[in-house]
């Protein structure tokens, strides 16, 4: 059995507030005044504070401190100011020392430790430190997986207005993950965390919309939010909106668009539509008939795939490849191979191709 990480580098740090400078430069009197001259006064402020000790200065002080190097005399420091802080209970700094124990930063790796300061903190209300125990118990990172108590932490931080906490919160009560399945639930808190349109929520709540379990699907309303996830960038929401527009579900029927859509997805890695482009290009919908192209897209699929180790897109790329090989020529498979070889990325590979775009 693999061993559990010790370190995990998906915990983030909150905002760091570094100038180009290295604060310890600052405080010893090192760093061009000019080009500190917009922190300074803060630093030196918080400094003597700390000195003093006041949490919040402390904390504030090894905001600035933390660095991206995980050995660096900033981080020691920042730890050291932390831990006085965490001392005397505060919130934030033992939610942020409990990241820098977890991604070993500036401190030996202790998921457990990690654990025992985010739980701290989550108990005296702060929604970072909910949100990460709940990652936390959802990973079985420094403790046992527990998804219902997870969701639990989820909820309290989404009740504060954290909007990952609340697209997790929708995703659990969508998936059935720590609680019964409530479709009801999960748009509620979807829906909560799209008011600054967020993409990730805007694609959940167009897959809700969808469901064959969901009294009140709607290809409209699932259309409209797969748009707006698609115009945000989320490369699956662009993929399901190419197909909304070819099967003409939720909107008038519109090959060339649903072309175009595919056509993003695909130089976002969407693997799906690699495959979904593979047979408009087999077909020539809207697009001359191209059997090499739609073979070379099919092979680097199966080649990303077997790289990301997505056992059920490679299973598909094979039997797509197996049907093209059937019809293709053997000059069109050597061809299709050159092609595939020859283009390093998939723009280089899509740009080969014949577009309407």
């Amino acid at each position: 059995m693999t061993a559990k990480a010790r370190t995990d580098l998906r915990f983030t740090l909150p905002h760091n507030e570094r100038s180009n400078a290295r604060v310890l430069d600052l405080l010893n009197g090192r760093a061009e005044a000019v080009e500190m001259r917009p922190n300074a006064e803060r630093v030196d402020a918080w400094a003597k504070e700390a000195a003093n000790g006041s949490p919040d200065a402390q904390f504030q002080l090894a905001r600035c401190l933390t660095s991206g190097a995980p050995l660096s005399a900033d981080n020691r420091a920042a730890v050291k100011w932390l831990k006085k802080a965490a001392e005397k209970e505060h919130a934030a700094s033992q939610h942020m020392l409990g990241v820098l124990i977890a991604r070993a930063q500036g401190v030996r790796a202790d998921p457990e430790k990690a654990v025992e300061l985010f739980r701290a903190a989550a108990i005296m209300g702060n929604a970072n430190a909910q949100y990460d125990l709940g990652r936390a118990l959802t990973w079985g990172f420094g403790c046992t997986v527990n998804q219902r108590e997870a969701l639990m932490w989820f909820r309290l931080a989404g009740a504060q207005g954290h909007t990952t906490s609340q697209l997790l919160v929708g995703k659990a009560y969508a998936l059935g993950i720590g609680c019964e399945t409530d479709l009801r639930q999960a748009v509620s808190w979807l829906r909560k965390a799209n008011p600054s349109h967020n993409a990730e929520a805007a694609f959940e709540l167009g897959l809700i919309a969808l469901r064959p379990d969901n009294v009140n699907a709607d290809n409209a309303e699932a259309f409209r939010w797969m748009d707006e996830a698609a115009r945000l960038g989320h490369a699956d929401a662009q993929y399901h909106l190419a197909l909304f527009y070819w099967s003409g579900r939720g909107v008038a029927q519109d090959i060339r668009t649903a072309f175009r859509w595919a056509h993003k997805a695909a130089l976002n890695s969407q693997l799906n539509a690699l495959l979904f482009l593979s047979r408009l290009y087999e077909r020539g919908e809207t697009i001359p008939t191209d059997r090499v192209g739609a073979l070379a897209l099919v092979k680097r699929v199966v080649r990303l795939s077997q790289d990301q180790q997505a056992e059920a897109i490679l299973e598909q790329a094979r039997l797509r490849e197996r049907d093209l090989l059937a019809v293709l020529t053997l000059n069109e498979t050597m061809a299709a191979q050159m092609l595939e070889n020859d283009c390093a990325d998939l723009p280089a590979l899509l740009n080969a191709l014949k577009s309407v775009l």
